[in-house]
């Protein structure tokens, strides 16, 4: 029996150590992970930061200490919207650490350092006037297609501060080019794809051809032959009136007024060639189904080809009109 309670005894020992061992094995490996250690938040304001969007993140103005997931939060935390581009805004510290210390799901043991004046730059970016210049010539080339042409001055109007990003410049509206060459269109700017101002734009622009020019003084009333011209590269916006570009539409002509020399051709300038002049004996035909009439006539103006004139006719004395025809033939109408 006393045998029996000993042995009792030392399995009870034996047991209750087991229970202290199991303790202290355990305690130690959860305080050593750190899971009851909390860890300070800490948040440092800088006095002056360069941002880049249209609202000010926390990230880009303050030094953020904290945990992974925390930070990621703290840093995309959205202050208020940023001033324009290239302009600098003041923050109000104390509207700051109220806004962070507002924000839910923040330890308490949070430490926000921020100096009295705290100042925000949005970052910026200019456009080139040669980069604008490109894009119109760009738009020149198409609408003058394979013409020589030539952008002689151009002026860029409220071409400011942009935000920075991918520049597009398109949208070519309101475009005019009058006869003098002067040029004026207005044109959208787009930062990664957001149409951030409309610009307008005027200019001087030459378009070049070749000019049928005067070799030398050519007198009124003189017959155009291919000695008495020659091409010349000239401004079509620098010229006044029609102008001619091919020979062929002047040779044979008859100049109604004088040009001087090295001046450019006309069309206003030139009249066809009378076939027949006032004064001389036309032939006159009739045709009336079967009937084929031919008799003489005295011209009573100067007649030019497929022309109406007016013919007396010699036989009867009366006054008819015909359609100039070959050499000194005129075709009766009425």
């Amino acid at each position: 029996m006393n045998f029996i309670l000993s042995m009792g005894r030392i399995w009870m020992v034996i047991l209750a150590g087991l229970a202290m061992g199991g303790w202290f094995v355990v305690f130690p490996t959860v305080s050593g992970a750190g899971i009851s250690e909390s860890r300070e938040v800490k948040i440092m304001v800088r006095e002056t930061s360069l941002v880049q969007g249209g609202e000010i993140l926390l990230g880009e103005v303050a030094q953020i200490e904290s945990g992974t997931f925390l930070k990621e939060t703290l840093q995309t935390m959205v202050l208020e919207n940023s001033p324009k581009p290239g302009k600098i805004k003041q923050l109000n510290k104390n509207r700051l650490i109220s806004l962070i210390q507002s924000q839910p799901g923040l330890p308490e043991n949070i430490l926000i350092e921020a100096p009295e004046k705290i100042y925000v730059k949005r970052d910026s970016q200019q456009i080139s006037s040669q980069k604008v210049r490109e894009q119109v010539d760009t738009f020149l080339a198409e609408y003058f297609a394979d013409r020589e042409y030539e952008l002689e001055q151009l002026v860029v109007k409220d071409l400011g501060l942009y935000p920075q990003g991918a520049v597009d410049l398109s949208g070519m509206s309101q475009t005019s080019i009058d006869k003098k060459g002067n040029l004026s269109l207005v044109m959208d700017v787009l930062i990664e794809g957001n149409l951030e101002d409309r610009i307008r734009i005027s200019g001087k622009v030459a378009v070049f051809e070749n000019i049928l020019c005067a070799v030398r003084d050519l007198p009124k009333e003189k017959q155009i032959s291919k000695e008495d011209v020659y091409f010349a590269r000239k401004n079509l916006f620098s010229l006044r009136g029609d102008v001619v570009l091919e020979n062929r539409l002047a040779e044979g002509k008859i100049l109604k007024k004088s040009v001087k020399k090295d001046d450019y051709i006309k069309f206003s300038s030139l009249e066809e060639n009378p076939l027949i002049q006032k004064g001389d004996i036309v032939t006159l035909v009739a045709k009336s189904r079967n009937l084929l009439i031919v008799t003489t006539g005295i011209s009573q103006e100067d007649g030019y080809a497929d022309k109406l004139i007016k013919v007396e006719n010699i036989g009867s004395g009366k006054i008819v009109r015909g359609i100039v025809k070959e050499g000194s033939t005129v075709e009766v109408i009425y």
